[in-house]
This record gives C-alpha cells, structure tokens and sequence, in this order.
C-alpha cells in the first residue's frame, strides 16, 4: 500500500484583493488576524501582506495587482470556490455568531450542513469571497470511514479468494 507524506495540518492561503488596507482592516477585525510582514517581489505585480491568526497559526497573505481587476470574486468562476475554517465544537459557532454580530459582519447564522456533516456558518469579505466557519459531526464521518475501509477489505478479500 502506497504511503503518502504527511500534512501537518497547518495552512495558508493567497487571496488577490482590490484594496489591501480595507481587507487587512476586515480580516483582523472580523477573524482576529494580524499583520506579520508586507512585501512587493520585484516585478511580480503585486504587493503581498501576510496575516496570521493569533490562535491557530494559520495565514493569509493578500495580494493586491499593480492594476487590480475591479469585478468581485465569483465562486462560479474556476478556482477558488469558498474558504472554510474548522472550529473546534458546536458551540463555538454559536460564539462565532454573536462575535460577527458585535463586529458588524453579515453572515447567515448558525445552519445545519447537509448530509449530517454539522454545522456552519456564511460570509462574504469585502471582495465577495465566500467564507465558511464549520464544525464537523466526526461521528457521520468517521461512520462513513469505516464503510470505506470495510468495503475496501472485502473486495480485497474476494478478489484473494478467486
């Protein structure tokens, strides 16, 4: 069996945006993230500033283009579709809510996923991307894992068997 190299979990992600200072601004009120560093690579176009968050580590770098494209993000166009972060229980969505709502950011409240995966909440940042605050059910999924992994073993099983 084929072993693939380890993930640490740890992330980041390059979003492009059409004002730097305003999604700087929005990320670190909203989701509590801070400037670590700006840079502006010699003719790559764009100037760089990387975010982190203060509790999980995990980073943002935005870029904002020389001549940026003024339409908003679409999650219909290929690419990124939405951005998602785990929390760590239900509850934390609840506080994730009232946080949003004292920071004056629109989201969709609390709403059950589909397929029993758990629940999330919806919001869009100043450049209409598409943001996701989860907390998976690991029941539903581990449930499911297992399926796999039987599955998996009985057709090993019969194919050893013919």
């Amino acid at each position: 069996m084929r072993r693939v190299p380890k993930l640490n979990g740890s992330t980041h992600v390059n979003l492009t945006v059409r004002d730097l200072d305003r999604s700087t601004e929005w990320y670190c009120r909203v989701m509590d993230f801070t400037v670590v560093r700006d840079a502006t690579p010699a003719e790559s176009g764009f100037t760089f500033r990387t975010l982190v968050h203060r509790q999980s580590l995990a980073a943002i770098v935005l870029g904002q283009a020389v001549e940026p494209d003024p339409a908003p993000f679409d999650e219909r166009r290929v690419g990124l579709h939405h951005l998602g972060y785990h929390v760590p229980d239900r509850a934390e969505l609840d506080r994730w809510a009232a946080h949003l709502d004292t920071v004056g950011a629109e989201h969709s409240g609390v709403r059950e996923l589909f397929l029993e995966a758990g629940y999330g909440i919806w919001l869009r940042d100043p450049d209409n991307i598409w943001l996701e605050f989860y907390w998976l059910n690991a029941d539903y999924f581990m449930d499911r894992l297992r399926q796999q992994r039987r599955a998996e073993r009985a057709a090993r099983t019969a194919a050893g068997t013919r």
